[in-house]
């Protein structure tokens, strides 16, 4: 029997054949025609020529989108088996196209504004200011557009994608590629292509959007100019996840081609270099980096268990042992664990990494950062900085935290120096803005800290490492009361038990001995129960007036391997944190504890 509305069967249908899901499918691209028309596919005076015009006329073209087109032509094909096997493929194919077209209305906008911008220049007599000559690319993470509930194992792989392209254009002399972290801060954001090009300083954006199901992968990218909004190139993947290493050596070449850069023979293997084949290992590598850079306690005890996988599996995977690293010195260095429970891994890792290929400048830098706040080895860590440095010179961190040590040494010129060039490279970062503005407030340079502090606020209103800024600056100036409102902010922020003993100090410098002890009493007992630094006790217990028990909680301090201790000096001095140490500057033990650290 056939059974239904003529203009709206399938041709199985129409012939009065067994039917199935496939022919929902084809009603629906009649459906979806007609709301992109106005129009049925199929026309006839009589029912008869409706059925005949299903059954052999192929639907007049539609002056449509492209991405649009593909989708009602598969569903609209005469034979089943070349139709949409699944509603839930037809849907991937939807969301993809929608993401497409979102990004092309998008460009057209740019291009618009663009434009106007244009004439409006020329019409005032202004000319468009100087920029860089070479090449520049930001590369944004890639639009997750996979249809499953493991929405975070697809997160991930987006993330590790667009940061893996970014990586190996990095290595590239002549091209300049914004920094992940500030590439990054656009993600979920509906900028348009010239305020990204303008904010990060490049010519042109890289963008993508991958659909992941089981091992099959669909990575559809644009290569975008900022100055016009026009495509320089496109392209569509669909691949296995085995085939994934090659597709980022294809997408690499790719953009190398588009940008009509020369690679020499060195470039080349540097962009194309592989430390896996296996990809098992790589997802293990991009999840343990995922979760690292929420730069969390979490994120940093997450990261760990996937880079440990990663080596236990392919035990000279050098790039997680250096991310093994770098992640357990961070739960050292912000206070999370004690220094015997994560320097001895991360120092193995560091080594292990640099044994396998000693051109691992991310294990220099793990090295460089134990070997100044742990092991108090001045000369030797300055070579370490430097070392990271020349391998990677565009990583951002490195130069901000080698400018961190430059300020302590007093070497305020260099570290300027490296803090203009670390915000040039990564402006959008809160942790390198950050660490500038710590570097700068050792410097006394405390307009340029606050100004820092500002920006910050600006980029992210719910980051605690603002506040804590600017109430050491308020503490630094005796704006005690002022430096309370600041650093209460940050600990409601999640600051860490750093920030909760300046907070008391803050307090004592007020005159709220009682509201200081509170805090102090707080430290005590969380102590008891995790990690605390002995040196956050020390602060408020000096700022209360009990040197005693002051010098007592800065030699615990001391036996811990504070990292806060190299700042001792500075804090003694009377030139950080409100000088929360200055009243022990005379005392005779603590010149032998100075003298015990390598410290005049």
């Amino acid at each position: 029997m056939i059974i239904g509305t003529p203009q709206f069967m399938s041709p199985e249908q129409a012939r009065g054949k067994d039917v199935d899901h496939q022919t929902d499918i084809f009603s629906f691209g009649v459906v979806l025609y007609e709301m992109l028309s106005g129009n049925s596919p199929f026309k006839g005076e009589t029912v008869s020529d409706v059925i005949a015009a299903v059954l052999t006329q192929e639907p007049k073209r539609l002056d449509i989108p492209r991405e649009l087109e593909e989708i009602v032509n598969k569903t609209l094909q005469k034979k089943k088996r070349n139709r949409y096997q699944s509603a839930k493929d037809l849907l991937h194919d939807l969301e993809e196209a929608r993401q497409q077209l979102e990004i092309q209305s998008r460009l057209q906008r740019t291009s618009s504004s663009n434009l106007e911008e244009s004439e409006t220049r020329i019409l005032e007599g202004r000319t468009t200011p100087d920029v860089e000559t070479r090449n520049s690319i930001a590369v944004l993470p890639f639009t997750n557009i996979s249809l499953n509930e493991d929405n975070e194992d697809n997160e991930y792989f987006c993330d590790g994608l667009a940061e893996e392209l970014l990586n190996a254009l990095s290595k590239i002399e002549d091209l300049k590629v914004a920094a992940r972290t500030s590439a990054f801060s656009f993600k979920g954001k509906n900028a348009s292509v010239s305020e990204i090009g303008e904010k990060l300083g490049v010519k042109t954006v890289f963008e993508g959007s991958v659909r992941k199901a089981g091992d099959k992968l669909r990575i559809s990218v644009n290569l975008i100019n900022v100055s016009d909004g026009f495509r320089l190139w496109s392209k569509r993947f669909d691949r296995e996840m085995k085939d994934i290493f090659d597709v980022q050596d294809e997408i690499a070449l790719a953009v190398v081609d588009a940008l009509k850069l020369t690679l020499f023979h060195d470039e080349k293997a540097a962009v194309l270099k592989r430390y896996t084949d296996d990809a098992e290992v790589h997802e293990w590598f991009l999840k343990g980096r995922y979760h690292a850079n929420k730069y969390t306690a979490e994120g940093w005890k997450r990261a760990t268990e996937f880079f440990e996988k990663a080596v236990e599996k392919q035990p000279d995977h050098a790039p997680s042992f250096a991310a093994l690293a770098v992640s357990r010195g961070c739960l050292w260095f912000f206070g999370m664990l004690p220094a015997e429970q994560t320097i001895p891994q991360c120092r193995t890792a560091s080594l292990k990494a640099l044994e396998i290929d000693e051109n691992v400048a991310d294990a220099h830098l793990a090295l460089a950062i134990i070997t100044f706040f742990h092991d108090w080895e001045w000369e030797n860590s300055d070579e370490k900085f430097k070392r990271s440095i020349a391998l990677n010179p565009n990583n951002a961190e490195a130069l901000s935290y080698y400018a961190m040590f430059l300020a302590f040494e007093e070497r305020f010129d260099e570290a300027i120096s490296l803090n203009r060039r670390s915000l040039e490279i990564d402006p959008l970062s809160l942790v390198i803005n950050m660490n500038v503005g710590w570097s700068y407030f050792s410097a006394g340079m405390l307009d340029e800290a606050s100004g820092l502090a500002d920006r910050m606020i600006e980029l992210e209103p719910d980051f605690f490492g603002s506040y804590w800024l600017k109430g050491a600056i308020y503490l630094s100036e005796g704006g005690y009361e002022e430096a309370v409102e600041e650093l209460r902010k940050a600990v409601a922020l999640g600051g860490h038990q750093i920030v909760l003993s300046d907070l008391g100090s803050a307090y004592s410098l007020s005159g709220k001995n009682d509201q200081a002890a509170v805090i102090l009493d707080q430290l005590l007992q969380m102590r008891q129960r995790e990690y605390v630094p002995a040196i956050c006790l020390a602060r408020i217990y000096s700022r209360i007036g009990e040197t005693e028990k002051a010098i007592e909680w800065l030699e615990i301090a001391f036996e811990e391997r504070n990292g806060e201790m190299v700042f001792l000096r500075g804090e003694i001095a009377g030139a950080a944190t409100g000088d929360s140490l200055r009243s022990l500057g005379d005392d005779p033990r603590i010149v032998d504890l100075l003298r015990r650290m390598n410290l005049p």
